[in-house]
């Protein structure tokens, strides 16, 4: 028993009739769709690569940031403690100037004090000196 095909010329033409239509198919529907599957990936993957490159320049940016936002802290404090050192020395400045203001002013007063008291003693010396030279004059004038 023997079943065998027979090839006959529609089986091959129905086999080139097929290759015919999967080259068609292939040129019409694969090769569009890999084509267009290619570029969407080359798409993300130069999405993906500009963004890594943006994460890393942002990166570099905030540790720019940093280092000047450091560096601004440091000369925020130098400046504040020049001031702050400044401003005791003008507040010693104007109290120096103060006290030796007063220091003059109290060494005038006491000198107007001493001249005064000087003044003083010699009024009253001189009223010691007259009622004595009275009393003198009223003993001597009993005396005699």
């Amino acid at each position: 028993m023997d079943v065998g095909v027979i090839p006959n010329i529609t089986l091959f033409i129905q086999g080139i009739l097929f290759l015919i239509f999967v080259g068609l198919v292939s040129i019409i529907f694969v090769r569009p769709y890999t084509l267009a599957m290619e570029e969407r990936e080359n798409i993300i993957r130069d999405n993906y690569n500009r963004a890594e490159r943006l994460r890393r320049e942002a990166e570099e940016i905030n540790r720019e940031i940093a280092k000047i936002m450091e560096e601004t802290r440091k000369e925020v404090s130098k400046v504040y403690e020049e001031a702050k050192k400044e401003a005791s020395r003008i507040r010693e400045e104007i109290i120096s100037k103060a006290e030796e203001e007063a220091n003059k002013e109290l060494t005038e007063k006491v000198k107007l004090i001493k001249k005064s008291l000087e003044e003083e003693k010699e009024k009253m010396e001189k009223v010691i000196k007259d009622i004595a030279d009275e009393i003198v004059k009223k003993i001597m004038g009993e005396v005699a």
